[in-house]
């Protein structure tokens, strides 16, 4: 990584994907970042964090998050596994600060990565303290998680996506290259 890292939160990722307030701020800063060669990270709970909330909160359907997640992808984003070091951290910062150990993983991201902590969830930008930058015009997000509720099966709609197949093909080229 170089040393213009930003580490982008699940609220972020949603307020952008859904155009919810704050997204001019989102997308002003990705603008410029973009252009200056910034780069992003995010924990590898990042993916399933996002397409549970839009999902189960926003009740989105599949093809609405496969887009989602596709538009995402399309950023960059480096994906950076939690590993045990980075685990421990983030249990210290989960406790030491009340978060969830979802949010503490991003704070201990942004601190191992030396880089920039972009949030909406007013206590993680508050734990991240001058590493922390605010989504501008944006409410606070919480993602907390809505109970799933299990039933009927429904037929799945990420099929739906026109993207969908150009998309996996892509993913599967990549994770078959050594």
């Amino acid at each position: 990584m170089t040393s213009e890292t930003v580490v982008i939160d699940a609220s972020v990722a949603i307020t952008f994907v859904l155009r919810q307030r704050g997204v001019a701020d989102v997308d002003r800063r990705f603008e410029g970042w973009l252009a200056e060669g910034t780069e992003f990270a995010v924990p590898t709970h990042f993916w399933l964090e996002v397409a549970n909330s839009l999902l189960r909160r926003h009740r989105q359907t599949d093809d609405r998050v496969l887009e989602a997640i596709h538009t995402l992808d399309e950023l960059g984003l480096a994906t950076i596994p939690v590993d045990r070091p980075l685990l421990v951290l983030a249990l210290d910062r989960a406790e030491r600060f009340g978060l969830t150990m979802y949010d503490a993983a991003y704070l201990a991201l942004a601190e191992t990565l030396d880089a920039t902590l972009y949030t909406s969830d007013r206590a993680l930008l508050a734990a991240a303290g001058s590493r922390g930058l605010a989504v501008a015009g944006a409410e606070d997000h919480r993602l907390s998680e809505v109970p799933a509720t299990y039933g009927a099966q429904r037929r799945p709609t990420w099929p739906d996506y026109s993207g969908a197949a150009a998309y996996l093909s892509n993913l599967r080229a990549e994770a078959a290259q050594p």
